[in-house]
């Protein structure tokens, strides 16, 4: 018996999200990579770092899994690849001490939200977000209210109980990216664990902010969690887990 982990990448607009869904007939990233596992004669749960809504992406999402088999790590890399690419692909995948877990031995994660106020490529409409923005000199005030401890209940999607709302927020900034030719704005955000829908929320309070609809007092009080201001999420379009740090 092994334990291996993979880091793997992911279209999330073809799947219903990352965990498992208990509706027949709408694949999860989970179920999806569980089967093929199983056609290959390893049966197992497999674990991640961390999961991602419906048509949210991953680029360096961490799972793992444990094997008795005695097929080659190489290999296994290499079967899983051809019959889940294009959708997911596994970039590496390496055998670990059989107590790993990717989520609670993380240290951190990041995300990436890509956006633009233009009418986005159709080819690449489902990777990034169409998004009003104002002055990114006030996208960069913003973010910078929300590195530290704070508490985030009302940056969760309604509905989802967690033992603590309190999250870190260990690096935030803004930068642009070119892609075909046409210039983007990335956000970037890690931190020690978020909550259901948090870096969304954050992402469309600040975008707020920036187009003036509301003030930096408003984001203190919300991240205080003294009074619900704004709580309209952006688009999943442009938002990938991107890093997980161990």
């Amino acid at each position: 018996m092994k334990r291996l982990k993979a880091v793997i990448a992911y279209d999330g607009s073809v799947f219903s999200g990352f965990a498992r869904q208990r509706r027949a007939g709408i694949m999860s990233v989970t179920e999806a990579i569980e089967s093929v596992l199983k056609n290959i004669g390893i049966d197992d749960t497999i674990i991640g770092a961390g999961r991602t809504d419906k048509g949210v992406h991953a680029s360096g999402q961490v799972i793992s899994f444990k094997a008795l088999t005695q097929i080659k790590t190489d290999k296994i890399r290499s079967l899983l690849n051809q019959k889940l690419y294009p959708h997911i692909y596994i970039k590496n995948l390496q055998e670990v001490p059989l107590d790993f877990h990717p989520r609670f031995d993380a240290k951190a994660r990041g995300y990436r939200y890509i956006f633009g106020s233009q009418f986005i490529n159709p080819f690449i409409s489902k990777y990034i977000s169409q998004e009003k923005f104002g002055d990114t000199m006030r996208i960069q005030e913003a973010l910078k209210l929300f590195v530290g401890v704070h508490h985030f209940g009302y940056f969760k999607k309604q509905g989802s109980p967690t033992k603590s709302d309190v999250r870190e927020i260990l690096s935030a900034r803004i930068y642009p990216h070119k892609i075909f030719s046409q210039t983007y704005q990335v956000i970037y955000l890690e931190g020690r664990g978020f909550l259901r829908s948090q870096v969304r929320l954050m992402v469309g309070i600040i975008l707020a902010y920036s187009r003036g609809e509301v003030r930096l007092e408003d984001i203190t009080l919300q991240l205080e969690g003294q009074k619900r201001v704004f709580s309209c999420p952006v688009s999943p379009n442009g938002l990938y887990l991107c890093r997980v740090v161990y």
